[in-house]
């Protein structure tokens, strides 16, 4: 749970707590590979944690995407406290699928007609009713993607974008800095020479030293193939 974020946690806790017996039925299904649904009323969201309905309105691309992750997760708390005589399989592929009957979304603004549907919809969660006038073939979706950086080994988790017809934007750049720090002079014994030691640094540890500058800094040691014992690789999880 320490990796996922922290959105996921109240969502979780609110399916555990509410949604209990949905989960249990999913835990206790034979196929582990079938994507099973979890049926959440917008409206009891809205009563539990009020500011956390407005997130996942606001914001559903996101937060959705959460709910999911929360989903799996609270079906793994409610696995674990099967009884024994109750034998269930882990699934992975759980969705949370909202239901905005007796909720405030059942308002025009959000509740429109097709024909009313316009931009200052866009990015919200909408509900639309209509009659299927044509239906496609099933074919594959690519829901995420992992990428990872050759030279660092930082892995990017990357979504497709429905609004470019599921393509997938590389990442432009990695978050990742090599600099060299060597021993201070001071330091050292008359006539030896100081050594030096290449570091990586990460995400919000970009760009923050300069060259000349000194750092006072935690480090992770890391062993990568093509690094002499003299020239060790190591990243930067602290700097002061």
């Amino acid at each position: 749970m320490a990796d996922l974020p922290a959105a996921v946690k109240p969502l979780a806790a609110f399916l555990v707590r509410r949604h209990s017996d949905q989960l249990r039925s999913i835990s206790l299904s034979p196929d582990s590979k079938l994507h099973y649904p979890l049926y959440v009323d917008f409206a009891e969201l809205m009563e539990d944690d009020p500011p956390l309905a407005r997130l996942v309105f606001s914001q559903p691309a996101e937060y959705l995407r959460f709910f999911d992750q929360a989903a799996v997760w609270a079906h793994k708390v409610i696995l674990g406290d099967l009884k024994g005589s109750e034998i269930g399989m882990k699934k992975e592929f759980i969705h949370v699928r909202i239901d905005i009957c007796g909720s405030p979304l059942e308002c025009a603004d959000t509740f429109p007609r097709i024909g009313c549907v316009r931009v200052k919809h866009r990015g919200v969660l909408l509900t639309l009713k209509g009659t299927v006038i044509r239906s496609g073939a099933i074919k594959m979706y690519e829901g995420e993607r992992w990428y990872s950086c050759q030279k660092c080994r930082h892995s990017f988790l990357v979504y497709p974008e429905l609004e470019t017809r599921n393509s997938i934007q590389l990442p432009s750049y990695c978050p990742s800095q090599e600099i060299k720090i060597q021993e201070s002079t001071h330091v050292l014994g008359v006539g030896a020479i100081p050594r030096s030691i290449l570091v990586v640094l990460k995400d919000d540890l970009v760009d923050i030293v300069k060259a000349g500058g000194s750092t006072f800094s935690a480090f992770q040691v890391f062993s990568f193939l093509g690094f002499t014992s003299t020239s060790l690789l190591i990243s930067l999880v602290s700097s002061q």
